[in-house]
């Protein structure tokens, strides 16, 4: 694998912000006192969960089909996702008058199926991870001659989601510390690539959960790791392999990765709720629970907490709430 010679540029994501914003929800920071309080640290929350389609993934989305010519618009598309991500598509395909279709594992929750139909894509269940989602969805791609969409291999997906670090860096910038949840890896290589570019002094760490820890395998061992499965609460953190793009990037810039458990991620979604009055799934949740759980700390510094999404089951949501009833009682 070069890594001397990286998939984008922080050019490439400029540019990206040129072509979604105004069309995307532009985020402000959120001072959390509470956490702050809590780490040592002035914390602030980057409130994904707020977005369009509820994840970061409409601005990875809404730059890859925007960039599509009219010859690949007209064969549409096909992606596979266990959500977010295939919202995302869904609803850019859907403002650019595109075909898509969406390849679910069977795990998917049953709240981001139903939004993925309502922005009107084609969705088929299909597998019990994503390895086998994607799978089905390039034997459709081969068949129907769509274009195929890979969440985590895609150029202009990682640089739309590298438009935070810019929105990060407009707001606050002499930020210290940028806490981003992972799974293949197109969120923090993105930011990673905008951040480190134009302040390589600030630290960009990444959190995963126990049971989906493939980038933090792959860059312990320097070399891409696939797990033969994968066990956590957090279904938008499921890759079992990184994407090769954004790892090149990673092992180029990262400080620091590290683990959460699903008791510490569903603490983090209730701790959301509670004091910062914002529904998040486990997934978006996971910087929040690094830091609540002192995984990460760098006291009297600046730090931003990625909230990456919020569409969560609501069975879910209520099993949390539950146990911590249950807790408070005894």
């Amino acid at each position: 694998m070069d890594y001397n010679h990286l998939p984008i540029s922080v050019k490439d994501i400029q540019n990206a912000w040129q072509n979604i914003k105004g069309v995307i929800n532009s985020n402000t920071l959120d001072l959390s006192d509470t956490l702050s309080q809590l780490s040592g640290m002035e914390t602030y929350l980057f409130r994904e969960n707020l977005q369009k389609t509820g994840s970061f993934k409409i601005r990875g989305a809404y730059n890859k089909i925007s960039s599509l010519t009219h010859e690949e618009r007209k064969a549409g598309t096909v992606t596979f996702s266990s959500g977010n991500h295939g919202q995302a598509i869904a609803w850019a395909c859907r403002h650019f008058g595109v075909r898509s279709t969406i390849v679910m594992p069977d795990f998917s929750p049953k709240c981001k199926i139903k939004a993925a139909k309502a922005y009107g894509a084609k969705v088929i269940i299909s597998g019990s991870n994503s390895e086998d989602a994607y799978r089905t969805a390039r034997e459709i791609s081969n068949k129907s001659g769509s274009i195929i969409i890979h969440p985590m291999n895609d150029t202009s997906l990682i640089a739309g989601h590298g438009t935070i670090g810019l929105e990060i860096l407009n707001q606050l910038p002499d930020i210290n510390l940028i806490v981003v949840p992972v799974s293949g890896g197109s969120l923090i290589s993105g930011i990673l690539c905008a951040v480190k570019e134009l302040n390589p002094l600030i630290k960009v760490i990444g959190v995963q959960p126990i049971g989906a820890n493939a980038m933090f395998k792959s860059l312990k061992d320097g070399k891409l790791i696939e797990l033969s499965r994968v066990n956590t609460i957090a279904d938008g953190l499921t890759a079992k392999r990184p994407g090769e793009l954004a790892f090149k990037i990673i092992s180029r810039y990262i400080d620091d990765m590290v683990l959460v458990t699903d008791e510490e991620m569903l603490n983090a979604v209730i701790y959301c709720l509670n004091f910062a009055r914002i529904v998040v799934e486990p997934a978006g949740a996971a910087s929040v629970a690094a830091i609540l759980t002192g995984k990460i700390t760098a006291k009297k510094k600046k730090c931003v907490c990625i909230v990456s999404g919020g569409n969560i089951e609501m069975g879910l949501l209520q099993k949390g709430i539950e146990k911590q009833l249950l807790e408070k009682r005894n």
